[in-house]
């Protein structure tokens, strides 16, 4: 884990990077624990709470479902403001979902995060503006 926590974009990519993928044969929500090192508490809160229910990770495990992304961009938002201690952070990847590890389709996913400076210097990614807007 070699990412600039002084560089919102590198924190955000990385993050992005965690979250997007899935396995059927890793632990429920798993994508949004690796993503914690690079999220805020209330971000962690929020991906766990639109993430994996109980039900909808039986099914993935029964049809052996997993997602696997690339063509990742990370960029500052031109249409929301941006601050000394909130950079607005636009995510996009093309996530592709596989079944017993055979692709199925692709689809492009997308995100906007604020990334907030921690009172240490680091910056964090927070919860997706999408819900509060």
């Amino acid at each position: 884990m070699d990412t600039d926590f002084h560089d919102p974009i590198a924190v955000a990519r990385a993050w992005m990077t965690q979250w997007c993928a899935t396995d059927y044969r890793q632990p429920r929500n798993n994508n949004v624990e690796r993503a914690t090192v690079y999220a805020t508490t209330a971000g962690k809160t929020s991906d766990l709470a639109a993430g994996d229910t109980t039900a909808t990770f039986l099914k993935a495990i029964e049809r052996k479902l997993a997602h696997r992304c690339d063509q990742l961009t990370a960029e500052t938002s031109r249409e929301l403001p941006s601050g000394p201690d909130n950079v607005i952070v636009v995510l996009t990847a093309r996530r592709t979902l596989l079944t017993a590890d055979q692709p199925v389709q692709s689809e492009h996913v997308s995100t906007t995060r604020a990334v907030l400076r921690q009172p240490d210097g680091r910056w964090l990614v927070d919860r997706p503006l999408e819900a509060i807007r």
